[in-house]
């Protein structure tokens, strides 16, 4: 048997690795016979409702294995240390070893528990990411970071830990309520705005199918939006250059999802008034005109995603900004995009521009 039969992208950084594109759930044994002769022990991590929904077909083509279910609640605040040590616990119980495998079965925050897991049980085991969401299909599934959070801020403890593979099926997406929609919708649109300006325009003229769910666009759209992150990746694994520029809106999407406790914004929603919070310095800085602005600020509304957030302290966010992982020396590091597919770094920002571009997207 050959690995041909599945479509896929290569991560081509330290430890070259494959993004499956549109393979099924049931298949994933297969590959693994394939490639992984002394895997005998499974630890599927999941979330009880993506577990009622995918758990059995995977298990389809997992019979030769032992395998093992661990499924934690839903939610960001689960990324924590507390959860990491039932976790432990559970795995124990199960007889884990260092040859087992986890399978992250799941959303982002699926993927950056179980991947922080996996990265530091017995110093590290095998991981496959398997993203049930568009926002891990496209995204975070993608180039190895994991983590949890700590009160101080998002993702504060992490570890890169690429997978062995990410298998991603897209049938998955079928399920998904608008909300989760909207969360990879956001990180797909900013792949567009860093990298990729005929992506863009993209999503600015399937606005009908997008929202239809029509297979064929679906699929061209994970497949498009993957590649810009593989690509990025690829260049640059553990974040020293071009990797950052995958951080347009996280500063200001973080610092608000810490700031109101993980309740009342989703994660994409916090990315998407990021998203023009540096537009709007972006503006001031001179790097976009005010039209681009209502271009993007007209692509997210498209999508019913938000890009403004109500009752908010401006100082309160840029206090929380202090803690965010991309700083350096007390300077905050920000993404800009320059026009519609290009960014850059940014070491220059001013706490009081900053102030002045969250004073734009809080009524």
């Amino acid at each position: 048997m050959s690995l041909a039969k599945w479509p896929k992208i290569d991560v081509t950084a330290d430890r070259t690795y494959p993004v499956f594109l549109g393979s099924s759930l049931e298949e994933l044994g297969e590959y693994l016979h394939l490639q992984f002769e002394d895997v005998e022990h499974i630890l599927v991590i999941s979330h009880q409702i993506v577990a009622e929904l995918y758990s059995e077909r995977l298990k389809k083509g997992l019979l030769n294995y032992r395998v093992n279910l661990l499924t934690v609640p839903a939610g960001e605040t689960e990324k924590s240390l507390e959860r990491l040590a039932q976790l432990t616990t559970a795995a124990l119980r199960c007889d884990a070893d260092r040859k087992t495998l986890v399978i992250a079965l799941g959303g982002g925050v699926i993927g950056d528990l179980a991947g922080f897991f996996a990265s530091v049980f017995m110093r590290g085991i095998r991981l496959i990411q398997v993203p049930t969401t568009l926002l891990a299909q496209v995204d975070s599934s993608i180039g190895g970071k994991t983590a949890v959070n700590h009160p101080a801020g998002k993702n504060i403890l992490g570890t890169f830990y690429p997978p062995l593979a990410v298998w991603t099926d897209f049938s998955t997406l079928e399920s998904l309520p608008w909300e989760e929609v909207e969360n990879g919708l956001a990180e797909s649109i900013k792949h567009a705005i860093i990298a990729d300006r005929s992506l863009f325009e993209f999503f600015e003229n399937e606005e009908k199918s997008i929202k239809l769910r029509e297979k064929s666009i679906w699929g061209e759209m994970v497949t498009r939006s993957s590649a810009v992150k593989v690509k990025i990746v690829s260049q640059d694994e553990r974040e020293q250059g071009v990797r950052g520029l995958l951080n347009l809106g996280h500063s200001f999407g973080h610092a608000l999802e810490t700031e109101m406790n993980y309740r009342g914004v989703t994660h994409g929603q916090g990315v998407s008034i990021g998203i023009i919070a540096a537009t709007h310095l972006a503006y001031a800085k001179g790097l976009m005109t005010s039209s681009e602005i209502d271009r993007v600020k007209r692509l997210l509304d498209t999508y019913g995603l938000p890009t403004v957030i109500k009752g908010q302290d401006p100082e309160a966010l840029l206090q929380r900004m202090q803690s965010d992982k991309k700083n350096q020396g007390g300077r905050k590091i920000l993404i800009l995009p320059k026009g519609i597919g290009q960014a850059i770094v940014s070491k220059e920002c001013t706490d009081l521009e900053i102030l002045a571009a969250w004073k734009q997207v809080i009524s």
